[in-house]
């Protein structure tokens, strides 16, 4: 009954076929995601580890929310997207060791999870998630930056960055400005976001 709620979603391959699915080159392009920790490989800091169950379980999430387009499936693809944010942030404090900045890191990571997640079971803001989802993104990218400059990684940091960065503009042009050409912004976003933001992971993994 859950899966059956009715909601409106916002992708936009969908939106220009009357809001009907499946999606088929969102759900397609959504298993990239799977192979990504596969191929780059699994990250020893044990939360960057988490990170990488995280993006192997979305892309399955993923594939079946833009094939089904349920109230389940998008609940699987989001939490885990919102997870892997969570355990990635944790897996950059590691590398901190001013206990303030730990601290105040894991409270209010604690704190916003739970809070976002609830406010994302609420079926008439789905279409707010690409700003909640970026907003939540936020710390981590100072972490990232932060890192980056003290441990003279910034050019490659900066270098995958770009990479995720093109994924986001793409989706968030798809949601707005919706044709049969920006449609397949949505696929750039689960080829260029993850692999970004997974590269920097692997960098930051392999500093002593």
């Amino acid at each position: 009954m859950c899966n059956s709620l009715s909601f409106s979603h916002n992708f936009c391959e969908s939106r220009i076929n009357n809001n009907d699915g499946p999606e088929y080159f969102n759900a397609v392009s959504s298993l990239f995601m799977t192979l990504i920790p596969l191929l780059i490989g699994i990250p020893n800091n044990y939360h960057f580890k988490k990170v990488s169950y995280m993006l192997i379980i979305n892309g399955g999430c993923s594939f079946y929310y833009h094939y089904s387009l349920s109230w389940l499936g998008k609940q699987l693809d989001e939490i885990t997207m919102l997870l892997a944010n969570y355990y990635y942030m944790n897996g950059l404090l590691n590398y901190y060791n001013d206990e303030n900045i730990i601290n105040i890191a894991n409270i209010s990571n604690s704190i916003m999870l739970p809070v976002i997640i609830s406010f994302n079971t609420i079926p008439q803001y789905d279409q707010y998630f690409v700003y909640i989802f970026s907003l939540y993104c936020f710390p981590t990218c100072i972490f990232i930056f932060d890192l980056a400059f003290k441990n003279n990684i910034f050019k490659s940091v900066i270098m995958n960055t770009t990479i995720s960065i093109i994924g986001a503009i793409a989706w968030f042009i798809s949601e707005h400005n919706c044709n049969y050409v920006t449609t397949y912004g949505h696929i750039i976003w689960h080829l260029c976001f993850p692999l970004g933001i997974y590269r920097i992971l692997k960098i930051y993994d392999n500093i002593e």
